[in-house]
């Protein structure tokens, strides 16, 4: 790790954060704040191409649906996660909102919960995919936790690890 990482991760809060296909819960773990919205992202497509997100979360309701591309990352029939690239920017979105008052860029100890579609557990592949969705979101060390939803009030980090 370097000291420049250590740094931003001194400056982080630690999060949970539990994912259903239509809400996400992020919460902070020590001061307790809480974010709960629905994970959708709109798009706007350029005449070029190009991808510009505009609104996130229950912001994204009230948009023209012919002019903009709103999607949900997590809402598909067998997996929890249908979007990648769309979870990722979700997951930065709501990172940013939870540390709004830094000045440098998170890089948060992350405890990710996926709260359905689990059964039989998780694979290999489904693992991989939520730890590398966190990292791309800023954090510096991922648990992902599968069991009964943990409380709030006397979680720690460093005993579910």
């Amino acid at each position: 790790m370097s000291i420049f990482t250590f740094i931003k991760g001194k400056l982080s809060n630690d999060l949970y954060i539990q994912v259903w296909e239509n809400r996400i819960k992020v919460s902070n773990i020590q001061s307790k704040e809480v974010y709960d919205q629905e994970p959708l992202l709109a798009v706007e497509v350029k005449p070029n191409g190009a991808k510009q997100v505009v609104a996130i979360g229950s912001d994204c309701k009230n948009l023209d649906k012919k002019k903009y591309i709103v999607a949900n990352p997590f809402s598909h029939p067998r997996v929890l996660l249908a979007d990648f690239y769309v979870a990722e920017k979700v997951l930065q979105h709501v990172v940013k909102e939870m540390h709004a008052s830094r000045y440098i860029s998170p890089a948060p100890r992350v405890i990710f919960q996926p709260m359905e579609k689990t059964e039989g557990g998780l694979s290999a592949v489904e693992e991989r995919a939520f730890r590398e969705l966190c990292m791309g979101a800023g954090a510096r060390e991922v648990i992902i936790y599968t069991g009964n939803e943990l409380s709030l009030h006397d979680l720690d980090f460093d005993k579910i690890k």
